[in-house]
């Protein structure tokens, strides 16, 4: 195994085409499109100019880089639809967002957003929509290449975490704010993203939510301040809520469901992982990180100085350690702000015989 030549790149924005055929990545604002058997540039875009309303809007003046291209006008969101047919390139600070077709390098589609601004955008799983989340929460907008239309919906909660699509894609599912409550809108992607249902949920500061793999459960936790998690049906039902006792002081981190369903894995800022069961929703089993390994379980470490080693061009292998072994972490301070704790992804594997958590350093 080697690597190749290192190409230039600007906001880490590279990712494999679905078939993984071709290969994007961004240097600035243009769109670079590589064929990954030979990683002979296929398409290049550039992104032009901002929208007509960040025009009149902006009064600052822009800064830029050493290509004499403003920072402020660079890329921030690239990706592919799911057909590989369709690319997408976002300027969030220029309040546009570009459509290019692989096989058409004339073809093009713009999106302008208004003063709301642009804060995000992305496509959805049909790879026919795109959508657009505002600047302070005001609305996401789901754009149509087939129409051309678009449909608003208002004061999502978090345009990273607040939102989910059925795992066959039919629904919508949007965490929102009305009147200062906490809401769910439940949205049919094949009806023009009509709404089919709207409930309160039981939050008080909403802080996530996990879309169960069956698409019938959808888990709503409430931020830092308190270990509190619910379980509603898509009709808006409560079907159970968890908080441990005792009070581990800081709320939940992560939440994963088992790919059955059946399961749902529970990580808060401590070193423990409540697994509930699908029926009653309460703890069938707690996880917790110790400094001991197990005897038995096999431990492999990164081996040191591999960069010098290679010269930055190849890869050695993991070491593997025998005998006991102890890894050291630290516990949660509760009278500290930003605690590095908890746990940062937590996911199962396909099968659902693995569940992987990574902890901050």
């Amino acid at each position: 195994m080697d690597f190749t030549e290192i190409y230039k790149q600007s906001g880490n924005l590279a990712s494999f085409s679905p078939g993984t055929h071709f290969i994007l990545n961004v240097v600035e604002n243009t769109l670079i499109v590589r064929r990954t058997d030979t990683l002979q540039i296929t398409r290049t875009w550039t992104v032009t100019g901002p929208s007509s309303t960040t025009s009149i809007l902006s009064k600052s003046r822009p800064t830029p880089s050493s290509s004499g291209v403003p920072a402020d006008g660079w890329i921030s969101h690239a990706g592919w639809s799911c057909d590989s047919e369709y690319l997408l390139a976002a300027s969030a600070k220029k309040g546009i967002v570009e459509v290019f077709k692989l096989r058409d390098e004339n073809w093009n589609a713009r999106i302008e957003a208004g003063a709301e601004g642009l804060l995000k955008a992305e496509w959805a799983p049909d790879g026919r929509h795109i959508l657009c989340f505002s600047q302070w929460g005001l609305r996401v907008t789901i754009w149509s290449l087939v129409t051309g239309n678009a449909t608003y919906i208002q004061f999502p909660i978090h345009p990273d975490r607040g939102y989910a699509f059925r795992s066959d894609s039919r629904y919508f599912v949007l965490a929102e704010r009305h009147r200062s409550k906490d809401a769910m809108g439940v949205y049919d992607t094949t009806d023009c993203y009509k709404l089919v249902r709207h409930f309160p949920v039981p939050t008080s500061n909403l802080s996530s939510l996990a879309l169960s793999p069956t698409g019938n459960h959808i888990a709503v936790w409430e931020g830092i301040l308190e270990y509190k998690l619910h379980v509603l049906s898509l009709a808006g039902d409560v079907q159970g809520t968890f908080s441990p006792e005792p009070n581990p002081g800081f709320g939940v981190r992560n939440a994963a469901w088992h790919p059955t369903g059946m399961f749902l894995a529970v990580a808060g800022w401590d070193d423990k992982i409540h697994i509930l069961d699908g029926l009653t929703w309460s703890a069938v089993a707690t996880l917790e990180l110790s400094s001991k390994i197990p005897v038995g379980a096999t431990l492999w470490r990164e081996p040191s100085n591999w960069l010098e080693t290679t010269q930055g061009r190849g890869f050695l292998s993991y070491e593997r350690l025998q005998g006991p072994q102890t890894i050291s972490f630290q516990r949660t301070d509760p009278t500290k702000p930003n605690p590095k704790s908890g746990a940062v992804q937590l996911e199962w594997n396909k099968t659902g015989t693995l569940l992987l958590k990574i902890a901050p350093r």
